[in-house]
């Protein structure tokens, strides 16, 4: 029998619940519910666990190769999201197994695959129209920037820097692109290239701020965020995370939200909340616009796939004769 390389595998819920009570301190019988789109394959496994009244989320971990991911990066996500429960921020924060840590390990038949288990975000989603979320939002956000700024690192983590955010996305896209003089790649490399310039320029200067620089959560959304029944909020999926340009989260939230296609006074209402907690300086301000464009360029290189169920490439024309 011929042996066949799989790409990407998904762990049986049956399976998973056995691994979460053997490595738990969990006293209930334990039930899993996968509960992720299986579009991407860059995508992470999400299963709904519940245990008695206790519901839980255990994360299954893609392999580390699309974003160049190590051990080290995912201890830093359990342990800065410890240090922020431990200040009392709502999120989504690691469970401790029985062995003391919080990172596991899968043999999948792909290789090896980190796992975790989570708290559950109590709530309901977020409003995209909702004023009073939005402020909340901001508020919160400003306040997990702030707190983070005395966040000592245990571990080394993949910093969101240009290089990340830039360089390596239109380096993939340039792979994938089936015809490189395409005028839409054109486009993205220009627009990318801009876009580095304006951010160095404002933020590489003596007006910058000491910490427009620190831990972000990096991919704020309306979809991580719910609301509980006092109209408080709490934060979940934090797997794009690390250290980053606070306009940056800035940025990917109100992309995420769509804030700018929707009422001014939407977006107003967020920034009065982040404004109430760590008033932006004007060039962190004016950063926000180029990393929308930053953002939008990442995305577009984070969603051209080399494989898997998506086909050859998620995004852009496919060159198929490499």
């Amino acid at each position: 029998m011929t042996h066949l390389d799989v790409t990407r595998s998904i762990i049986a819920s049956e399976a998973l619940a056995e691994v979460i009570t053997t490595n738990y301190e969990i006293d209930e019988s334990v039930s899993c519910k996968l509960i992720s789109k299986m579009l991407r394959t860059q995508d992470n496994d999400h299963y709904l666990v519940q245990a008695g009244a206790d519901k839980y989320v255990a994360r299954v971990y893609q392999l580390g190769q699309h974003l160049n991911r190590h051990k080290s990066d995912y201890q830093y996500e359990m342990d800065w999201l410890r240090f922020l429960h431990k200040k009392r921020l709502r999120v989504s924060y690691p469970i401790r197994r029985r062995d003391d840590n919080y990172l596991g390990l899968l043999e999948a038949p792909e290789g090896e695959r980190y796992f975790t288990l989570f708290s559950f975000a109590q709530g309901k989603p977020m409003s995209f129209d909702d004023e009073e979320q939005l402020f909340s939002v901001g508020q919160k956000m400003a306040d997990m920037h702030l707190i983070s700024n005395d966040y000592e690192p245990a571990f080394e983590r993949q910093q969101m820097d240009l290089a990340y955010l830039v360089d390596e996305p239109l380096s993939r896209l340039k792979s994938f692109w089936s015809n490189e003089r395409d005028d839409r790649l054109d486009i993205l490399a220009t627009s990318g290239e801009e876009a580095k310039d304006d951010v160095l320029a404002l933020l590489n200067n003596e007006q910058s701020t000491a910490d427009s620089w620190g831990p972000i959560g990096g991919d704020f959304h309306p979809y991580n965020t719910h609301f509980d029944a006092q109209n408080e909020p709490s934060f979940f999926n934090f797997d794009l995370c690390g250290y980053g340009w606070r306009a940056y989260d800035i940025a990917v939230f109100l992309l995420n939200a769509n804030l700018f296609k929707l009422s001014s006074r939407l977006s107003e209402a967020f920034f009065a909340g982040y404004y109430s907690v760590r008033p932006l300086s004007e060039n962190e301000h004016r950063a926000v616009a180029p990393f929308l464009t930053i953002r939008r360029i990442w995305l577009t290189g984070m969603f051209a796939t080399v494989e898997g169920v998506a086909g050859y490439t998620f995004i852009g024309p496919a060159q198929i004769d490499r």
